[in-house]
């Protein structure tokens, strides 16, 4: 059974030495399949990707959300995204009170091999990607409702807290903000030595100019006392 599995293996390595790697056509996502039952009428949809900036697209949503503008967002993402899509649901959950839907789907994904050789069919590869799709909305969702769960209370898709790749995110929101002030501590730091170098300088100067003062008062032999000693002897 193993060498079988092997033999087939080798195969299809030499078989796919003839190929290159085409492009790859991922099935499109819109709004109407969007596998929630319950979403609103008007709603911000946010479609997270892998290279996604999640501080950007956060900030657009809270925007969205602080002028009025929408009452619900839906966050969406496949493959490389998901992680990112549930840091984005995280963040702005600890931010409002939020009520939550959450469904997992997948997205097809044609992965096209082109042949180097004459003669040979092009072969196309379909692929299911994970996909998450994360309803966040201000207004009261049924709690009977499938996969519901009220802000700020753990589930089954991201039970702790403090995720590594939320924490991750988090840090990158605020990074420029700590690292501002960082730099002011230190450009308060090196003022204060700098005013402290400067403050030694003087006094070790006023110091020098006190002495030599002195040094310069003091009183010297005058030729009235050598005239004396002379009469005397």
């Amino acid at each position: 059974m193993i060498a079988s599995i092997f033999t087939l293996f080798c195969y299809i390595l030499q078989k796919m030495e003839n190929y290159k790697k085409g492009k790859n056509v991922e099935e499109e996502l819109t709004k109407d399949r969007i596998p929630i039952d319950i979403l609103p009428e008007s709603f911000l949809w946010m479609h997270v990707k892998g290279g996604t900036k999640v501080a950007n697209v956060v900030e657009y949503a809270e925007k969205a959300f602080n002028s009025g503008e929408y009452r619900s967002v839906v966050w969406s993402g496949s493959g490389g995204g998901v992680p990112k899509t549930i840091s984005c649901a995280e963040i702005m959950k600890r931010n409002y009170d939020v009520h939550q839907v959450t469904q997992l789907a997948y997205q097809k994904s044609d992965e096209y091999w082109d042949p180097i050789l004459k003669g040979l069919d092009p072969i196309i590869v379909t692929r299911q990607v994970p996909a998450i799709h994360i309803l966040l909305s201000l207004d009261d969702i049924d709690v009977k409702t499938p996969s519901y769960q009220k802000s700020k209370t753990p589930s089954k898709f991201w039970p702790e807290p403090q995720a590594k790749h939320q924490k991750k995110d988090e840090d990158y929101i605020y990074k420029n903000k700590q690292n501002g002030n960082k730099r002011n501590n230190n450009h308060n730091k090196q003022k204060n030595c700098n005013d402290q170098k400067k403050s030694s300088s003087t006094n070790a100067r006023n110091s020098g100019n006190k002495n030599k003062g002195q040094h310069e008062a003091a009183p010297q032999p005058g030729p009235s006392s050598s005239k004396s000693n002379d009469i005397q002897s």
